[in-house]
């Protein structure tokens, strides 16, 4: 076989492979939150509460600084595309500018879901 009808066969099989994999549900990381406990001790508590503060101090600086302007610069970048499709723009800075921006201790426990993005 020639190279370049290798490298053909070779994207095929990636891009096939790619959406396979995208096409899977996600139902396996979706879960019900866990119910309390009944063995909370306040050592426990006041571990979920430095848990959360230390993963809120690097998160906000994250979605602030780093996915919400993305979000804006990729929506920017789909009117640019789409011609002034300004509901996907909307659409595309909501679900990168939404979400869970504090950590609480209920999260870092299971007791409460954390949304990275506003993509429900």
């Amino acid at each position: 076989m020639k190279r370049t009808t290798i490298s053909r066969v070779a994207i095929i099989v990636l891009l096939t492979s790619c959406l396979a994999m995208a096409s899977i549900e996600t139902g396996w990381a979706q879960h019900a939150a866990a119910p309390p406990r009944s063995d909370d001790s306040p050592w426990l508590r006041g571990m979920a509460a430095a848990a959360g503060a230390i993963g809120s101090l690097f998160y906000i600086p994250f979605k602030a600084g780093l996915i919400c302007p993305g979000a804006a610069l990729v929506a920017g970048g789909s009117m640019a595309v789409t011609g002034g499709d300004r509901a996907r723009a909307e659409r595309l800075l909501y679900i990168g500018c939404t979400g869970t921006l504090f950590i609480t201790p209920e999260m870092v426990r299971g007791q409460e879901e954390f949304q990275g993005s506003g993509a429900r």
